[in-house]
């Protein structure tokens, strides 16, 4: 074998909790994760929690749904409660009930429409333009897409001028959470910020107050130094990207007419709105009890804040279509790693924030020894984003390493005598049943689809010189590969008799040392690698994986692509090939193939 060598070998301490790579992008969108008994099982559990809760507990509006990454339907839904409060007239049995296409308002998750909708609008001009010239990404200066943004000057040239659609996204931008003030005087006691005086606020605000308000008052802290919620920054954000969308259509849209031109009726949300209720959908707009904002039409500078009335079915579409799906339409895959990920971290160091998202970290245990719980966990980012105001209560959450999201959507009954329900609550509570489940489903589908025993070894061709003459006389080629605590193992790669993963541990090998980090009793840990250059070199079905050290206590990020065959293949690369016969285990630089013929129980 050929090799060039670029990169000297390096020592990773070895601890006792390994390092879980991710699960494959195409099994997080496996249709069969779904009827994986542990995910059933789930299910009825949910169903069982969320229905003990109409026993003696709560009389508000609930609307939930399990979203997967296989389908924009619902995997899973549950609805109850009473959908209009004001109406004393029963009807039909049923009529006046929620269901998964009522709708409600979602206050703050508005934002995380606002920010897709930057997105939508970049794709949908760069596809436009024949020099794919636009200026607008999530990146840019907010003063390139919006000339009339302004701040006070020092906060100015302090680095205000290079706030990002990113920052604002981020609330990371220094804006002041409002661009009004209710005049609150500490002296006589007036001017409280309470809910109808925030819901009149809104109501009046116009985009160009917005900008205006933002262009008077001193930033919080410096652009970039921390995160602290701002609905007055999402304002600004929405009146950019409408700014500059007319600019260069020479149109003439709001905000929220641009929204539902380009994602909501993009995405068939045919029960998502901004602005005044349409007449058609009456009948299934929920009305909270007691005091609401049910007849409050928030004005064009807030609707990107927290204007937006929705269902739990369009935002299935929503979640599905723009975040879980491998192939969405409406932004790229690129587009979507960039959002989905923090801008910062809390000193507290468990929230984050990224743009659009409110991040929390979920950990669950890998290993099949109950007693080793604790000492291996896996981490994993929940992308969501909680909207509270007027009655009315949401969330929408996503882990996208899961390939599962879910949505909650919540009225008040106004009710003394019962319990309001917490969407905080309910979703964390879900989680604690759903994630697990998934995540021994997405293990499951991953033993199933590549673990067993490999043999009946092939030359590709590929190179001249043959491993048996390079090797050994032994006939002997073969491969196995497990699946132990959620981690995919090749145990061993065995051509010609001779061990390929000790190879390349050979490569580094010295007269004084000859450490094993691949050649292991455990074999090496395969990561999904996903680069498409790659992928696409063996068409249709392959998932190449990158080995890893087994039994790190920190993940290896760094490189080992260095070592390369002499067709430029990295030696610590192997492919696995789903064919309409099987699947096939390809490594390049050994010129072989071997097919699975055994499967592990």
């Amino acid at each position: 074998m050929k090799t060039i060598l670029v990169l000297a070998a390096y020592l990773l301490a070895r601890g006792t909790c390994a390092c879980v790579p991710d699960f494959a992008d195409k099994i997080l969108s496996d249709p069969l994760i779904l009827q994986h008994p542990a995910v059933i099982a789930a299910f009825k559990q949910v169903q069982q929690n969320l229905s003990s809760l109409y026993i003696d507990t709560t009389r508000d509006g609930l609307s939930f749904a399990v979203v997967h990454a296989s389908s924009p339907e619902p995997a899973y839904t549950f609805n109850n409660g009473t959908l209009k409060f004001n109406e004393t007239d029963l009807g039909p049995a049923g009529a006046n009930e929620v269901t998964s296409d009522s709708i409600f308002r979602l206050i703050s998750v508005s934002k995380n429409v606002a920010m897709a909708s930057a997105l939508v609008i970049e794709n949908q001009l760069r596809r436009n333009s024949s020099s794919s010239s636009s200026l607008l990404t999530i990146d840019t200066p907010v003063r390139q897409l919006l000339p009339s943004f302004a701040l006070p000057e020092n906060d100015w040239n302090n680095g205000g001028s290079e706030i990002t659609l990113r920052m604002l996204a981020s609330h990371t931008a220094g804006i002041p959470r409002e661009s009004y003030s209710t005049g609150f005087n500490m002296i006589l006691s007036t001017g409280k910020a309470d809910a109808p005086t925030i819901g009149s606020a809104w109501a009046g605000e116009s985009a160009q107050n917005v900008i205006d308000g933002i262009a008077t008052r001193n930033l919080m802290f410096a652009p970039g130094q921390r995160a602290a919620y701002s609905n007055a920054g999402l304002g600004l954000l929405g009146a950019a990207v409408a700014a500059y969308y007319n600019n260069v259509t020479s149109s003439s849209l709001t905000w929220s007419e641009l929204a539902t031109q380009e994602l909501l009726l993009s995405l068939n949300m045919t029960h998502s709105f901004f602005g005044t209720i349409p007449q058609d959908h009456h009948p299934d707009v929920g009305i909270p009890g007691g005091d609401n904002w049910a007849d409050l039409i928030i004005g064009e500078g807030y609707d990107p804040a927290a204007g937006m009335w929705s269902s739990a079915n369009d935002l299935a579409s929503y979640l599905y279509n723009l975040w879980l799906t491998p192939e969405p339409t409406l932004i790229t895959l690129f587009q979507r790693r960039q959002v989905m990920k923090p801008s910062v971290i809390l000193p507290d160091g468990k929230q984050q924030s990224g743009p659009g998202w409110e991040i929390e970290i979920l950990s669950l245990p890998t290993s099949e020894n109950a007693s080793l719980a604790e000492e291996s966990k896996k981490t994993y980012s929940i992308f969501g984003k909680s909207g509270d105001g007027g009655g009315w209560h949401s969330w929408i959450d996503n882990i996208p390493n899961l390939g599962y999201g879910i949505i909650v959507l919540a009225q008040q009954s106004g009710l003394a005598e019962y319990t309001g329900i917490s969407t905080s609550m309910i979703r964390a509570a879900m989680h604690d049943i759903l994630a697990p489940a998934f995540a021994e489903a997405l293990s499951e589908r991953t033993k199933e689809r590549y673990a067993g025993f490999y043999n009946a070894g092939e030359d590709t061709g590929l190179i001249t010189d043959q491993v048996g003459a390079a090797l050994s006389n032994s006939s002997s080629t073969y491969a196995d590969l497990v699946v132990q605590d959620q981690i995919l193992y090749l145990r061993s790669l065995i051509v010609n008799g001779s061990s390929a993963l000790e190879a390349i541990d050979r490569l580094s090998w010295t007269a004084d040392a000859q450490p094993r980090y691949f050649s292991t009793p455990q074999g090496v840990v395969l990561e999904p690698a996903e680069g498409v250059g790659e992928t696409n070199e063996f068409g249709p079905g392959a998932q190449v994986w990158r080995m890893i050290f087994p039994g790190l206590e920190t993940c290896d990020w760094f490189d080992f692509d260095g070592y390369q065959d002499n067709n430029g293949w990295p030696v610590s690369k192997v492919v696995l090939l789903e064919t309409n016969a099987g699947v096939e285990l390809h490594y390049p630089p050994f010129d072989i193939v071997v097919s699975r013929m055994r499967i592990h129980k």
